[in-house]
């Protein structure tokens, strides 16, 4: 099986799903090219990303070719149209899958990690912790209510260093959720994109020097308590409490800042996300948490434990490079079955046309007085 990968981005995304997944399938003995726009009658299968793509070119020049986008997206309509036509979908967790699924049963889920090479790493007893975050600065304006509390309280009983690399120098640094500098201080590293699908060595070794990593990943849902009284049936048989989760996670939510942790000994506590909880088995593997007594109780056992840091670094490390040695032999066999693109749509479910047409209504800005009105309607 002949493949071609052609993308015109530097992105992570990109250099995840394109150059890093070539790396692993030339290791395993496919042959993988990466930049041929121009000779698609060579190959079987072509790659593109799904908002960087020339469909409709490879299979002009080649019928039988197989076309799969990765990392497809659903917020333009050029976007939904390419997913629902390609071959095949390489989706980067069970979140993006289960949310492309009404457009293209064809996915398969491909662990989008960039190359690291791993390193070992002796954790000792220390009375100071550094902690460390790698990812967009969106998440690091959602941790304010959950993961910057707990850093805070951290804080008051040990040193404490929190390394925060984010594209800072083009979107800013966060407006909010960095804990407060006169407890922590906190050190920004400008997020350099690696090349050929590795880490750049600036991203490596910010990570290395870190104790503990840092995964949050759910959204915070506004007006909790609001939102769960809204969202509730009149079917007295489901017992809804004030108690009850309600969590928010973005569909392109996957497992992609953990591998950078593993690779370099560093234990993580994440949020409990589907494909984060695939990885981190609580107690064993990680710590998952969502609440700001989960995120401090979570930090506090292992930054008072080198024992216990070493001990789910190590188990993280086993169970993704366990997973990431079975990607290029399931992407083959999965590529080696008929493609079966038709969706299965239950009937009422909104269309990606649908939500496409509602995305404008998703800012707080765009529902000026919304959560006062739902609040005065059902009584407080």
């Amino acid at each position: 099986m002949r493949f071609v990968l052609n993308t015109r981005s530097d992105t992570a995304g990109a250099q995840a799903s394109i150059f890093a997944l070539a790396s692993r399938l030339r290791a395993a003995g496919v042959e993988a090219t990466l930049g041929d726009w121009d000779n698609y009658d060579r190959y079987d299968v072509a790659i593109f990303m799904g908002y960087d793509h020339e469909l409709e070119k490879a299979r002009a020049a080649n019928p039988a070719i197989r076309v799969g986008l990765a990392d497809p997206k659903q917020s333009r309509q050029e976007w939904i149209d390419a997913a629902r036509v390609a071959d095949f979908l390489l989706v980067s967790s069970v979140e993006q899958r289960e949310a492309f699924l009404r457009l293209n049963r064809s996915s398969f889920v491909l662990l989008m990690f960039p190359l690291v090479e791993a390193a070992p790493r002796a954790h000792a007893e220390r009375d100071d912790v550094v902690l460390a975050y790698h990812g967009n600065r969106a998440h690091v304006e959602a941790m304010a209510g959950s993961v910057t509390p707990a850093i805070e309280e951290l804080a008051r009983r040990r040193a404490v260093r929190l390394v925060c690399v984010t594209n800072h120098e083009r979107y800013g640094l966060p407006e909010r959720g960095l804990p407060d500098p006169g407890l922590v201080q906190v050190e920004h590293v400008q997020f350099e994109p690696g090349a050929d699908g590795a880490i750049s060595s600036s991203l490596a070794a910010a990570i290395a020097a870190a104790d503990i990593g840092l995964v949050p990943n759910l959204l915070p849902v506004e007006e909790h308590r609001l939102a769960l009284r809204l969202t509730a049936s009149d079917n007295p048989r489901l017992a809804y409490e004030p108690f009850d989760w309600l969590v928010r996670f973005k569909a392109s939510s996957n497992p992609g800042r953990l591998y950078p942790f593993a690779r370099l000994g560093v234990p993580v506590v994440a949020d409990f996300t589907p494909s984060l909880a695939q990885f981190v088995d609580d107690g064993v593997s990680g710590c998952l948490v969502a609440t700001a007594e989960g995120w401090f109780d979570a930090l506090d056992r292992l930054a008072a434990s080198a024992t216990l840091r070493a001990s789910l670094a190590g188990a993280l490390r086993a169970r993704l490079d366990e997973a990431v040695d079975r990607q290029v032999p399931d992407l083959l066999a999965f590529l080696s079955a008929p493609p079966d693109r038709k969706p299965y749509v239950p009937a009422g479910r909104p269309s990606a046309e649908d939500d496409l047409a509602a995305l404008g209504n998703f800012a707080s800005s765009a529902r000026p007085g919304l959560a006062a009105r739902i609040r005065a309607k059902l009584g407080g």
